[in-house]
């Protein structure tokens, strides 16, 4: 496997990036106008890094940290559509490390249901939508994006997700992503609370929950290595129910529950086993006695959006109106070009009609030839996944389960960056785990395992639980 230099001080670069992040969240307040200089200044660091450094290890967190500040900027397009020339430096810096790469053609079992999904995703809404619709920019930017750009997204991250120490990279920029995304929420919603007011609305709660979703995973693969951090993996679900997103109250204890049993079930030692238990047994009743009244306290104080869903929800209409799309154009479904329903949900500008619910988004923009696709990738990562069961690469099995949670009930999986480029990373780097990188499978959908001799894990098992 390829080795990637090791620079000193990662652990502390990371953690000075990530209070950066937090500190210009908190200075700017949100305010789109405020935060637009940082966000250059990253994208800036970003093109040097690239321009810089041989793999792209170090560029994860700061795309990542990237991609929090943008969540406070709503409906921000006529702000940094103003910083569009910054395109060419960033695709230059992408060409010179391209360059410097060479990557070569690797070919995993992830890669042609991809390749069929991002056929799905062209072909969506022909024969249903006009060409006008179809050739919008901001749908073609969608398009490409979830299309023949994530497949380039495969091939590229195939090639460089090649060292035994990317996984532990990736794990750790989602550890302090996710503790990042947590401190702005607290940062944000305490206040008012520690007042008596109530909980104020916030804008970006399903983001932020979904990236809290995603990362809890990683702290989770934190404390398994460290068990003193437990009470961290406790604050990402508190933070997303502060968020009041209504799909991060209901996923939040899931994958908690899913992080906890993982954690109990994979870690050696019983004295650990014992411990991870014990924090959850403290986790429990502390939610009987403690936290049951202040979710209900939190729901009274809640704005008016968040309530049961009900046949006169958005969510529900939309679902009834995939179905209807569904019936009008069954093989290749509506497409992302689709306007039909804004009546139901209006997107702001840089935005799409999304249906908001992920088997809607499937069946009906997509039509039976995307559902079959979405179907055949689903099916092929739980298999990778089941490959990488016994190695720590299996926490960014679960990241990617909590992105598919969030995605019931949200785009999640249809924005391109960054959560369908996450997607695909954790799947190139399990396939590199658990089949080696430089094998090629040219579209074999799963090659015998390798000989026991020949493996080489992305990290190795006996540092798993070493502090």
């Amino acid at each position: 496997m390829r080795e990637t230099p090791r620079i000193p001080g990662t652990e502390l670069y990371r953690g000075a990036l990530s209070l950066i992040t937090l500190g210009i969240a908190v200075y700017t307040g949100g305010e789109t106008a405020r935060i637009a200089p940082f966000a250059f200044g990253a994208l800036l660091l970003i093109c040097l890094e690239l321009l810089l450094l041989p793999g792209t290890r170090y560029v994860n967190l700061p795309f990542l940290q990237l991609s929090l500040l943008f969540i406070f900027c709503y409906d921000s397009f006529d702000t940094f559509i103003k910083f569009v020339w910054i395109l060419p430096l960033v695709l230059i810096a992408l060409g010179v490390h391209l360059w410097r790469l060479r990557p070569r053609l690797r070919f995993g079992p992830t890669l042609l249901p991809l390749m069929l999904v991002a056929l799905a995703t062209v072909l969506g809404g022909v024969g249903m939508i006009s060409a006008e619709e179809y050739f919008r920019p901001v749908v073609l930017g969608y398009v490409l994006g979830l299309g023949p750009g994530l497949v380039l997204t495969y091939l590229l991250m195939k090639n460089e997700l090649r060292d035994r120490e990317d996984g532990k990279a990736w794990l750790s920029d989602l550890f302090w992503w996710g503790l990042t995304a947590a401190a702005a929420v607290f940062a944000y919603a305490l206040p008012p609370l520690s007042r008596g007011d109530a909980l104020p609305f916030i804008q970006w709660s399903n983001n932020a929950s979904t990236m809290l979703m995603i990362a809890m995973p990683a702290v989770a693969a934190r404390v398994r290595r460290y068990p003193v951090l437990f009470p961290l993996l406790i604050a990402i679900p508190a933070a997303m129910i502060l968020t009041g997103s209504r799909a991060g109250l209901l996923f939040a204890p899931v994958e908690l529950l899913i992080c906890i049993v993982w954690l109990i079930c994979s870690t050696r030692g019983w004295r650990r086993r014992i411990f991870h238990g014990a924090w959850a047994l403290i986790l429990v009743t502390a939610v009987l006695i403690w936290g049951v009244p202040l979710i209900r306290a939190m729901i009274a104080t809640l704005p008016d959006h968040f309530r049961p869903v009900t046949a006169e929800d958005v969510r529900w209409k939309l679902i009834l109106r995939s179905l209807e799309n569904f019936r009008e154009n069954p093989l290749f479904g509506c497409g992302l070009g689709y306007q039909g329903n804004a009546d139901l949900y209006s997107g702001k500008m840089g935005t799409i009609n999304w249906y908001h619910v992920f088997p809607a988004q499937v069946l009906g923009g997509l039509g039976i030839f995307g559902t079959l696709a979405w179907g055949f990738q689903l099916v092929t990562r739980v298999l990778v996944a089941i490959r990488v069961r016994k190695s720590r690469t299996f926490s960014l099995m679960l990241c990617y389960l909590g992105l598919l949670l969030m995605s019931m009930v949200n785009p999640g999986e249809f924005c391109p960056v960054p959560y369908a480029f996450l997607a695909v990373s954790f799947f190139a780097l399990a396939e590199n785990r658990a089949f080696g990188a430089d094998t090629r499978l040219w579209l074999v959908p799963f090659p015998k395992r390798r000989k026991k001799q020949e493996e080489q894990p992305a990290i190795s098992d006996n540092s798993q639980n070493k502090p």
